[in-house]
């Protein structure tokens, strides 16, 4: 069985387009986290965005795998 068999390719794609979003949007949140009047919520809705982001990401990945 190869490693890059259609069933990891999904996952591994968006693996790495979460830890690129991560990588870019990381360091402007980190401001808008520790400054005096965000929201406290605001970390939540963000990490909500990435979590349905990546979800929508996998089942279109994997529907296109099919």
């Amino acid at each position: 069985m190869s490693l890059l068999s259609s069933d990891l390719r999904p996952t591994e794609i968006t693996i790495v387009v979460v830890l690129i979003a991560a990588l870019v949007l990381l360091p402007p949140l980190l401001n808008l986290w520790f400054s005096i009047d965000s929201a406290w919520y605001l970390p939540y809705i963000v990490w909500f965005a990435i979590i349905v982001l990546s979800w929508y990401l996998q089942r279109l990945l994997r529907k296109n795998a099919i």
